[in-house]
């Protein structure tokens, strides 16, 4: 495949995003809903690989079901002249490698946060009985906003389940390889919790567990060797939060979290002040014990592949280039100027004066109106002021591709001659149209969908149960009535009542409870309501259920769900902690009798609410033993943390700072 090539006749081919083990990933450009996707398409050399391509279509297929907001959304799957593709949402952000290598260290806040996402997505993938066994940062996208999207569901299985060995890809996931995979057992959902324990680690030390020469090495490490401890180079990192890590990352998978789950309720409290002095994790079984290593085919496969040697080329003969005499220099004749040359020359300057007299004067009265396309207006004027040209009128449109606030066009046009000191207009972009939602509620499916659909909005439809008189009608919508949105970038999700005198639970995860209502309503069911604080699912809206989704019912049965009350807010309170800083004379090198002592340099980081402890709070200099204090913000449930520095030597410090 190649840039501009088009896809079905509708996914233009614009950039090459990255290469992979089995497949080559391309942005391209949707043009019927005129939006950018990711483009992944299976490599050439598995295309006569009919059980690869069975795999790839089978997996990708799964993988679309995966609807979660932390999951990259598979919008389309086909095949163009025997090259299958998976058309992908298009994540504008890096992968998780490199913000790691970028950002660290990262805060344990916000460490608890992205690993929680992971854990979300993961966590619906397993309910869909899809195991990922390819978890890796490399494969976890992250957007400016710290927005968290997973990626390579159905690749990853594909790759895994067939005969092929892919060196690379091996290479790039063997430092998050199970124990139990790397003595060649198969996947399950317990591998993917220790390659998650493994994500973990790195995000809170910034570097993998286990490293080495070869994959073979690494491999050899994360079965035969115990896992490292973290607080041993950073012990203020939480027992709490390092249990987590030893937990998902057991050498017997008995010994890991049974679920995706189970792990994230563990992590959301890890940071907690009545977890704090909480003890390390220990496995049920003594791991000292001897253990059996068995052949590791595909590892090893990429030894060999590593042990390859490429010969470089000899050394280029420089005896084969050429040398070139140096020429004398040339002596022009001269010759004799009469009275006529002299009057010759005289005109031919005149001439030449007059014009460079001539260009100049049309070089200073004319310039080129700069391009000034796409840049803000305060930027398109700067850069006008210095061609000596003013901004007379300022008009805006609309624009589908320059985003709002920048400049579409000029009048007179880029590049156009024109006298200093002219009047300009600039056209500015009020970005994509936008259009007013309506309000679809008790209207029928239908004819609404069809409106939407010819405005170019995409348009989601979600079943629920309800009475014979709502049946293929809109009970909700995801945007609200009179919002003003761009269709093409807007997704609506309506909520449909479907009817059938035989009825079962519906799934009501993430819904709103009114959904809950409508449905109890309709089938003469009663609710028995309970209300959970939760980080993740906004307030209003089920956390779970029971019975569980797809169990038959009758009326007057009774069903239970758990209500989101939103965040626990959490006061945050202030403390003041007293230390005595005792003052240690120091002298230059040079101030041999020791007449003039240099004053000590004071190092203060604090870890509360408002600042973190791996940053730099306050530096001061001390000439004399002082007492100062630190105020500290603590929320009534949390612990706060100082570290006082003299001369670059800890001197004091406190990793349980609890409030007032």
């Amino acid at each position: 495949m190649e840039i501009g090539e088009k896809l079905s006749g509708r996914y233009l081919l614009t950039d090459t995003v990255g290469q992979g083990g089995m497949a080559n990933v391309f942005l391209a450009h949707d043009l019927i809903l005129d939006r950018d996707v990711a483009v992944k398409v299976l490599r050439y050399d598995f295309q006569d690989n009919k059980d690869a391509i069975r795999r790839f279509q089978r997996e990708a297929m799964s993988a679309s079901q995966l609807l979660h907001h932390n999951i990259v959304e598979v919008y389309d799957v086909d095949e163009e002249e025997n090259q299958q593709y998976i058309v992908m949402e298009f994540v504008k952000g890096t992968d998780l490698k490199t913000y790691i290598h970028q950002n660290a260290p990262i805060s344990l806040e916000l460490v608890v946060s992205v690993m929680s996402q992971i854990l979300s997505g993961i966590d619906v993938a397993h309910k869909h009985r899809i195991i990922h066994r390819d978890i890796k940062p490399q494969n976890i996208l992250i957007t400016g906003q710290n927005e968290v999207k997973i990626t390579d569901f159905g690749i990853a299985i594909a790759l895994s389940d067939t005969s092929i060995t892919q060196t690379n890809t091996l290479l790039g996931s063997v430092h998050y390889l199970s124990p139990e995979q790397a003595r060649g057992s198969n996947a399950t959902t317990k591998s993917d919790i220790y390659a998650l324990g493994v994500v973990l680690y790195e995000l809170i030390t910034g570097s993998v567990p286990f490293d080495g020469e070869s994959a073979v090495s690494i491999a050899l490490k994360h079965f035969q060797e115990p896992f490292p401890r973290i607080r041993e180079n950073l012990n203020y990192i939480p027992q709490s939060l390092e249990n987590v890590v030893l937990k998902a990352t057991a050498k017997e998978p008995k010994d890991r979290y049974n679920s995706v789950q189970e792990m994230l309720q563990d992590l959301s409290t890890s940071l907690s002040a009545n977890r704090m002095n909480e003890a390390m994790f220990q496995p049920s079984d003594n791991l000292e014990e001897t253990m059996i290593v068995k052949p590791i085919k595909s590892i090893t496969s990429a030894s060999k592949a590593l042990a390859e040697q490429i010969t470089a080329p000899e050394p280029l003969d420089e005896a084969v280039y050429p040398s070139y005499d140096e020429v004398a220099p040339i002596s022009a004749p001269k010759h004799k100027r009469g009275f006529l040359g002299l009057i010759f020359a005289a005109i031919i300057l005149l001439l030449m004066a007059g014009g460079g007299y001539y260009v100049y004067s049309q070089m200073m009265r004319y310039v080129n109106v700069p391009d000034v396309t796409e840049m803000s207006q305060s930027e398109a004027l700067e850069i006008l002021s210095e061609f000596d040209l003013t901004v007379s009128t300022v008009t805006q449109a609309w624009h589908n591709t320059i985003e709002a606030g920048h400049v579409i066009s000029t009048t007179p046009s880029s590049n156009e001659r024109v006298e200093r000191n002219s009047d300009i207009e600039l056209v500015m972009s009020n970005g994509k149209e936008q259009v007013e939602i309506g309000n679809y509620i008790g209207q029928m499916y239908e004819p609404i969908r069809s409106q939407l659909r010819e405005a170019n909005f995409i348009v989601e439809r979600r079943d629920l149960a309800s009475g014979p008189e709502d049946e293929g009608k809109i009970l909700d919508q995801s945007i609200e009535p009179g919002s003003k949105v761009v269709p093409e970038n807007t997704t609506i999700t309506l909520i449909v009542g479907s009817y059938s005198e035989s009825f079962t639970m519906q799934d009501f995860y993430n819904l709103s409870y009114d959904m809950v209502e409508n449905f109890a309503a309709a089938y003469g069911v009663t609710v028995e309501t309970e209300y959970e604080y939760s980080d993740f699912i906004p307030e209003g809206q089920i956390i779970s259920q029971s019975p569980s989704n797809g169990t038959p019912l009758v009326p007057g049965d009774v069903i239970a769900v758990v209500v989101s009350a939103g965040p626990e807010e959490e006061e945050v309170v202030t403390t003041t902690q007293n230390v005595e800083i005792e003052y240690v004379p120091t002298y230059e090198e040079d101030d041999v009798e020791q007449l003039e002592p240099l004053p000590n340099t004071i190092e203060i980081y604090i870890g509360d609410s408002k600042n973190n402890i791996n940053n730099l709070h306050t530096e001061l200099s001390l000439d004399e033993t002082k007492t100062i204090k630190i105020l500290m913000y603590i929320s009534s449930n949390g612990t706060g943390q100082y570290r006082i520095l003299r001369n670059g030597e800890v001197y004091s410090e406190n990793l349980s700072v609890y409030p007032d």
